[in-house]
């Protein structure tokens, strides 16, 4: 292996650090990856965050602060199980709220999300009225 990650876009790990950038890595400037990756806290001021997590932290924050339908389930799959999830698809449910922060539009749907093991068995399900 050369180090890279293999394009894998069901997968939730690959999806939040690689495509959306909403996990990031500790301390990029050192160049100590790879190694965990972290969503950085909106709590936190966002000075000592963008010197934690480097320049994408406004980006990151930003997105999980008013996330899309894929975003918000893949984040629904945290702590639902103990299991590793290899993969995750969204089932399409009706629309069961909307609201604005920050004037931006947030949209909530009752979709399920579905994880998946290794082998490509469902492990865990979860709607979006938890």
């Amino acid at each position: 292996s050369n180090g890279e990650w293999a394009h894998d876009p069901d997968n939730p790990q690959y999806y939040l650090i690689r495509d959306r950038k909403v996990a990031l890595p500790l301390y990029p400037q050192l160049g100590t990856e790879p190694n965990g990756y972290y969503v950085p806290s909106r709590h936190v001021p966002r000075a000592y965050s963008q010197q934690m997590f480097g320049p994408g932290v406004d980006h990151s924050i930003d997105q999980y602060m008013v996330p899309d339908r894929d975003l918000l389930g893949v984040l629904q799959l945290f702590r639902t199980t103990q299991r590793i999830i290899f993969k995750w698809k969204r089932e399409p449910g009706p629309k069961i709220f909307e609201t604005n922060i920050h004037g931006k539009k947030l949209e909530m749907y009752n979709d399920t999300i579905i994880g998946f093991n290794r082998k490509g068995k469902e492990i865990i399900r979860v709607s979006g009225r938890r």
